[in-house]
């Protein structure tokens, strides 16, 4: 599998809503049924306590609730889906996600954690570079206004 398709595959499997992911769009992607994954959730006794329920209105188009689990128990639960389960044409892609998303969690969501640090650091910085140009140019008035005085002064004819 090409790291363009495993990657396509995760963007359309891995929605979450802050630390929680949904488990509908995997269920959708590789065409297994919600609510059967749902009820094999809740019969877990590791993935019932990593289990919430989260609407999105921005993924699924309304406020219904869906069942979400964190991070860790998104793993556990894609580790446990019987590639039986699955489309024929589908399992070899499910085997391969099965062996990569530990990797793609950790590795992205790790970089998302950076790069909201950094832009949070962007802005500060911004912010300070605004401070900064303002104090540049109010000493940079009054360092010219000492020098044309300065100057008027040394112009001054003093003879009579």
């Amino acid at each position: 599998m090409e790291n363009t398709t495993a990657l396509t595959m995760f963007n359309n499997t891995v929605k979450y809503s802050g630390d929680e992911i949904f488990v509908k769009p995997f269920c959708d992607f590789f065409k297994i049924e919600y609510d059967n994954q749902c009820r094999a959730i809740n019969n877990s006794v590791l993935l019932k306590k990593s289990a919430g329920k989260n609407p999105s209105t921005i993924l699924f188009g309304d406020n219904i609730k869906r069942v979400t689990l964190s991070k860790q128990g998104f793993i556990t639960w894609i580790l446990q889906v019987n590639p039986q389960i699955v489309q024929v044409d589908l399992r070899e892609s499910l085997i391969k996600y099965q062996e990569l998303i530990f990797d793609f969690m950790f590795g992205s969501i790790e970089r998302e954690t950076n790069i909201k640090l950094m832009y949070a650091r962007l802005k500060k910085l911004r912010r300070l570079k605004s401070k900064i140009a303002l104090e540049i140019n109010r000493c940079d008035k009054e360092v010219q206004l000492y020098l044309n005085y300065r100057f008027i002064q040394v112009e001054m004819n003093f003879k009579k």
